[in-house]
């Protein structure tokens, strides 16, 4: 490892290796359902196939929680204990993060309205819409711990460590940080004692998969400490921590209890192997891979959406292809990605902005795997 100088702070706004690796996370959770979709035969003339890799494509949203954990630390590092940073911390992130969520969510119920036979749950009910909406966990009418957008049960995660981080602003960095861990620790407590008496609220936000928040914040402290590794190190970090992923999954280590060991440390591995060394280059073709990285907020809530019109059209055109399927859908879900980034998100984001006086940086999103069903 070698030390570099420490980059001033405006230059910290934007990593191009981490906008990349956003993509990356958001591509997996893609391939993911794909998968899920060909094993429960909802591709018609397709059947499932083996993945060679035998990665577990859902991880792509451990890399995105230690991905947070980094951004939002290397976003207020220096904030720490100053007055009125935590409003503004908040303000920020729920500009960034909410509006295009709801707007998903939205879209989400009024498909199970006007297109029931398109859904796989038909249920819905006024507490779960509103909870969700808040980002409080809340049990479906089906049962599940799963919001109306099934993907958005990651926000109901990242919006507790906002304000959890958000919190810690209070305070001089020390303590702060200390504060942080200590309450993602304590919310662990009720479920640990008491598995079957908490409510769902208290059994989702103790699940340890918020450690992997903490990886990224100790990640950012290495970044602004000038801990560098050469490129072998970090190829070599990236090779063990995909061989880590496969190995695990195939041997079935992949619980969501245990996922912030099994999961989460070759996600925290991946993404300081990112970091942790010499950027991306500002070249034309790095900013298309930075494009895709702002895009990947939208690919994480529209993708499900893409997948089901592709399902669509896929039926009309009786192939038997699924590399024809693949790439279908992945280049549709990408497309539809930046068009909603470029004509919708990115405009409403500028908008409210200046109707806040707030500017909304990239948004660290937790692209979702299968989906929490919760413990119960």
């Amino acid at each position: 490892m070698s030390p570099v100088s420490r980059p001033a702070s405006g230059e910290r706004a934007t990593i191009r290796s981490v906008q990349f690796l956003r993509f990356v996370a958001a591509a997996m959770v893609l391939i993911g359902h794909l998968q899920d979709a060909l094993r429960r035969g909802r591709i018609p003339g397709l059947a499932p196939f083996d993945d060679p890799t035998g990665l577990p494509w859902h991880s792509g949203v451990d890399i995105f929680f230690v991905i947070s954990g980094f951004v939002m630390y290397m976003m207020a590092a220096d904030q720490f204990g100053h007055p009125g940073a935590a409003a503004a911390f908040i303000r920020r992130r729920l500009i960034r993060v909410a509006p295009l969520y709801w707007a998903f969510t939205l879209l989400a119920v009024l498909t199970v309205v006007v297109l029931p036979d398109r859904v796989q749950s038909t249920q819905l009910s006024l507490p779960h819409i509103t909870a969700s909406l808040l980002f409080v966990p809340w049990r479906a009418p089906s049962g599940g711990l799963v919001p109306p957008l099934s993907v958005g049960w990651t926000l109901n995660f990242e919006i507790l460590f906002y304000i959890v981080f958000a919190f810690g602003l209070f305070f001089r960095r020390a303590i702060g940080l200390t504060a942080i861990v200590a309450i993602l620790f304590a919310l662990m407590v009720p479920r640990l004692l008491f598995p079957n008496a908490v409510g769902d609220q208290l059994d989702a936000w103790g699940f340890p998969i918020t450690v992997e928040f903490l990886f990224g914040i100790f990640i950012g402290r290495m970044y602004l400490a000038n801990v560098r590794m050469s490129g072998i190190t970090r190829t070599a970090m990236v090779v063990g921590a995909l061989l880590a992923l496969s190995v695990g999954n195939q041997a079935g280590l992949n619980a969501f209890q245990d996922r912030w060991f099994f999961w989460g440390v070759p996600a925290a591995a991946i993404v300081a192997a990112t970091v942790l060394g010499r950027d991306l280059p500002d070249r034309r073709w790095s900013r298309v891979l930075v494009l895709f990285g702002n895009a990947s907020y939208a690919l994480y809530l529209s993708h499900l959406f893409t997948l089901r019109a592709v399902g669509v059209v896929w039926s009309s055109l009786h192939l038997n292809s699924v590399a024809a399927y693949f790439t279908l859908a992945v280049a549709s879900s990408v497309l539809m990605s930046i068009a909603v980034y470029l004509w919708f998100e990115r405009p409403l984001l500028t908008w409210l902005g200046r109707r806040t006086g707030s500017k909304a940086t990239s948004a660290t999103l937790a692209a979702a795997p299968e989906g929490f069903r919760g413990s119960k």
